[in-house]
């Protein structure tokens, strides 16, 4: 009896130990956020807000890969305006969505607070991939909500491949793919005609602030959209209300940055010449759209007028932080922030998912979008 106590004892106290040793394993590096350039300096979403002269500060909320449904906007707005005093939202209307062809679903909200009011428009472009992703649910080991009713996966796998593989690869994976394919087109007209509608529906004059906040895939779409419209006939609704809109853009957010990886996709093979040697990537379509605004200032401006704020997740398998060198100008200022949206285990590995898609969930991403740094006196304290 006593030699069996002691073995149970033993064992509970390896148990006690292995558990703290685990615990002591798990960390999140960059929590609280680290800073990659000096001394950053931006507004925050109750900044944009006070600025606007009694007016709505206009903010565009476009989300990245993976399939997404209009909860999804309300989840955002609420996650990036917890940390702001006495805000109170108010959802509006959604947009009517046609039922023969899918479109970008457009959800507004608006926001009041006490130095001023935000209006939000999220724009959800992922019923346009939802029919040709369906082709992939007889892969999916756990369905979701897309492939529910689809016959299961016959065969095994390991839980965290199965979930990986559903989740990353047959979900949101293949949202590039299709964008990188003969959709592409097709994916810009109707995110065109969505722009159109929230851009036409704002009532705020040119010099009114504009707010962008973009993650992955929708930053790429967005960019290259809105640049093809600026593209179009000189004075023309479409380039007029674009360019419009670029120059209004004070604060830019994009989590999940993808446009080094995806802007492979718009370049040609080199010979065998460029082969040996690192050649300079063209610009991409942010780059394009921020030479344009620039081009359109009828005067110098004393100092930056636009914040671009990139915020990545090293374990982010998906995910580039921007080269500040290639957006960065006298009037453009870009901060790159690393963030933990996991915890990582024994230094060896952070849940990939939760990596990549667990943005705007981190508190210290949200309270940075609508604080900015110094954090705004109108934000609850921490």
């Amino acid at each position: 009896m006593i030699t069996l106590f002691c073995a149970r004892r033993a064992l509970v106290c390896a148990a006690m130990s292995a558990t703290a040793l685990l615990l002591g394993a798990c960390n999140t590096p960059y929590r609280p956020p680290l800073f990659v350039e000096p001394n950053p300096v931006f507004p925050g979403l109750i900044d944009l807000a006070a600025r606007a002269d009694g007016k709505s500060a206009d903010v565009l909320l476009v989300h990245g890969m993976c399939t997404h449904d209009a909860s999804w906007a309300p989840q955002v707005v609420a996650q990036l305006t917890q940390a702001l005093a006495a805000a109170t939202t108010s959802p509006g209307a959604g947009a009517a969505r046609a039922a023969e062809a899918p479109r970008v679903q457009i959800v507004p909200s608006t926001v009041r607070t006490p130095a001023g009011t935000l209006r939000f428009d999220a724009m959800i472009w992922s019923p346009l991939t939802v029919p040709l992703k369906r082709q992939l649910c007889y892969d999916q080991t756990n369905k979701s909500a897309i492939c529910a009713g689809e016959p299961p996966y016959p065969f095994t796998r390991a839980r965290l491949n199965a979930s990986l593989k559903d989740v990353l690869v047959d979900d949101c994976l293949s949202d590039a793919v299709v964008y990188q394919g003969v959709s592409r087109d097709a994916i810009q007209r109707r995110m065109r005609e969505a722009i159109l509608q929230v851009l036409a529906a704002s009532d705020a004059p040119p010099d009114q602030p504009l707010m962008v906040v973009s993650g992955s895939l929708g930053s790429k779409i967005l960019f290259d959209t809105l640049l093809r419209m600026t593209e179009e006939e000189p004075g023309a609704r479409a380039s007029r209300l674009a360019l419009r809109a670029v120059e209004r853009l004070r604060f830019l957010v994009m989590v999940g940055n993808q446009i080094p990886l995806l802007s492979l996709g718009d370049q040609q093979i080199g010979d065998a010449d460029t082969a040996r040697r690192l050649v300079p990537s063209p610009p991409d379509s942010l780059q394009l759209l921020l030479q344009k605004r620039s081009a359109g200032k009828r005067l110098p401006v004393a100092g930056p007028e636009l914040t671009l704020v990139a915020f990545t997740d090293p374990n982010d398998l998906l995910s580039y932080t921007l080269p500040a060198e290639r957006y960065a100008s006298d009037d453009v200022a870009v901060y790159n922030i690393l963030v933990s949206n996991a915890p990582t285990w024994l230094g060896l590995l952070e849940r990939p998912d939760q990596a990549h898609l667990d943005y705007l969930d981190n508190p210290d991403v949200g309270r940075l979008i609508a604080c900015g740094r110094p954090a705004s006196a109108h934000c609850k304290r921490e």
